[in-house]
C-alpha cells in the first residue's frame, strides 16, 4: 500500500517553487513569453494569484459561482507582495481545513484534499513554466514531482474532462525522468 500523501507538505513545496522563481523576476521580464501559450510572465503570476485568493473563499463555504472581483488584473502594484500575500492565506485556509470536508469549486463538488492536489499540481507546474520564461533553474522538488505524479497517474480520463485546466499528454521518451515524465503529462514539451 503506498504511504498517503502530505498533502499540506506539498503544497508548502509548489508555492516555494513558484515563489523562488518570483523572486527572480527583474522589471525586463514580466513580458517574457512562456510555455503557456496564451500568458506571458505577467499572466502567469497573476494567474496564480487570483488562484490563491479563491482558497479562503471556497473553504469558508463561498460557491465558486458566488466569488466575485477575481478577474482581471489582481497584481497591479507591488506584484511581489501582491503574490506573498495570497499564497500566505491559500496556505493558512488550507491548514485550517479538514482534507475531508466538501468544497464547491469551479468544477463541482469535491473534497478538500483534492482541491489542494489540484493548487499543488498548478502550481508545480507553473513554476517549471515561470523558470521556463525567465531562464532560470527549471528543476522541481523531486519529492513534489513524486507526489504529483502519484496523484495523477490514475487521473488521465479525468484530467482529459478539463481541458481548459490541463493540457492534453504528449509522448515521453523511454528513459525520461520523473520530472519530464510528469511535465509530459501535463503537455509541456520538455
Amino acid at each position: 500500500m503506498l504511504a498517503e500523501l502530505n498533502w499540506l507538505r506539498l503544497h508548502k513545496l509548489a508555492i516555494a517553487e513558484f515563489d523562488f522563481r518570483v523572486r527572480q523576476i527583474q522589471a525586463e521580464y514580466w513580458e517574457a513569453s512562456t510555455p503557456c501559450e496564451e500568458w506571458d510572465v505577467y499572466d502567469l503570476v497573476n494567474h496564480n494569484v487570483k488562484e490563491n485568493l479563491w482558497v479562503p473563499l471556497l473553504l469558508s463555504g463561498t460557491p465558486a459561482d458566488q466569488v466575485g472581483g477575481l478577474s482581471g488584473d489582481v497584481i497591479t502594484g507591488d506584484p511581489e507582495m501582491v503574490w506573498e500575500e495570497s499564497w500566505n492565506d491559500a496556505v493558512t485556509a488550507f491548514s485550517n481545513a479538514g482534507l475531508d470536508e466538501l468544497v464547491w469549486s469551479r468544477n463541482g463538488e469535491i473534497t478538500v484534499k483534492e482541491y489542494i492536489s489540484q493548487r499543488t499540481c498548478d502550481l508545480a507546474i507553473h513554476a517549471w513554466d515561470l523558470a521556463v520564461g525567465l531562464g532560470v533553474d527549471p528543476v522541481i522538488d523531486s519529492e513534489l514531482v513524486l507526489g504529483i505524479r502519484t496523484w495523477s497517474s490514475g487521473r488521465k480520463e479525468n484530467l482529459a474532462k478539463l481541458p481548459e485546466l490541463y493540457d492534453p499528454p504528449i509522448k515521453s521518451e523511454f528513459d525520461a525522468d520523473d520530472q519530464t515524465l510528469l511535465l509530459n503529462f501535463f503537455g509541456r514539451e520538455v
